[in-house]
């Protein structure tokens, strides 16, 4: 699937992320990296998932990137997409495409004759009063992954609790993106590296990830998540490339959460619940 590289291909890119005092890869005050890993996750569903397309193309499916989702608590998600209602405003739109510029995306050539090929697919408004769906956040685990792992665990647990709160019937999916990096050079302390025990620090988020995340199915549908993934990447955020980690060998029981299982379940849920 060809989101994960043009997701490490753009976030090579230094760029002002969070502070004007210096260019970073990746920082974690600025929302960049979330953004680019909901579009390109798009792109690839959009590719994979053919009665996700199929929807696009009939004018049924709309999107929504850092969209509120109205509840008892609202809560701002990374990415939605909605059904798209019948009176909705004819106005001036952003669109799936045109986001691509907008984010700095960095596509080659076969990437951009796949865009061109897909449908056109408006952003919603938070006042088109839209249904949601299907409800994703994603979060990173890029230094300091043992100490980032209990907060990491309470967001993704209310993310899902606050998405099924307001949505029950939406599909509810959290992407995490990983660094496999020894060396971690991180803007919070002027430029200071960070050292990681690798593979064993990666390897411990991704066991949480596939084994202390509830799932929906198990719950009643009442909390929880309908699908739960993650892209392992090297990021040193010093410069040097960022590459998807094709070389990490994942612990037992974890296959469920790879990226490429992330989208073929979240199109069985999407074919499942929306499929008409």
């Amino acid at each position: 699937m060809r989101g994960q590289d043009i997701l490490a291909r753009t976030m090579s890119i230094a760029t002002s992320r969070g502070d004007k005092a210096g260019l970073w890869q990746y920082h974690s005050r600025s929302d960049a990296h979330s953004k680019v890993a909901c579009w390109t996750l798009l792109f690839d569903a959009l590719i994979e998932c053919d009665i996700l397309r199929s929807h696009a193309e009939q004018g049924k499916l709309g999107f929504g990137i850092n969209f509120e989702m109205v509840g008892p608590i609202s809560k701002t998600l990374d990415l939605v997409l909605t059904r798209v209602p019948p009176n909705r405003l004819d106005r001036s739109r952003r669109t799936f495409a045109t986001l691509a510029d907008q984010f700095r995306i960095v596509l080659d050539a076969e990437d951009q004759r796949l865009l061109n090929l897909m449908p056109t697919i408006a952003h919603d408004d938070d006042q088109d009063n839209s249904e949601v769906v299907l409800a994703l956040e994603a979060k990173a685990c890029m230094t300091e992954h043992i100490k980032a792992m209990p907060r990491l665990h309470a967001e993704i647990l209310a993310t899902g609790y606050l998405a099924k709160r307001a949505m029950p019937r939406c599909i509810v999916v959290s992407y995490t993106l990983i660094n496999t990096a020894s060396t971690f050079r991180t803007p919070s302390g002027a430029g200071k590296t960070n050292h990681h025990s690798q593979p064993s620090d990666t390897n411990r988020v991704i066991e949480m990830l596939a084994q202390a995340i509830p799932l929906a199915r198990d719950m009643n549908n009442l909390i929880g998540y309908d699908v739960v993934g993650t892209t392992a990447m090297h990021c040193a955020n010093d410069g040097s490339p960022v590459v998807v980690d094709e070389s990490l060998i994942w612990p037992d029981r974890a296959g469920a959460v790879k990226y490429e299982r992330m989208i073929r379940s979240l199109c069985s849920e999407y074919r499942a619940r929306a499929g008409h």
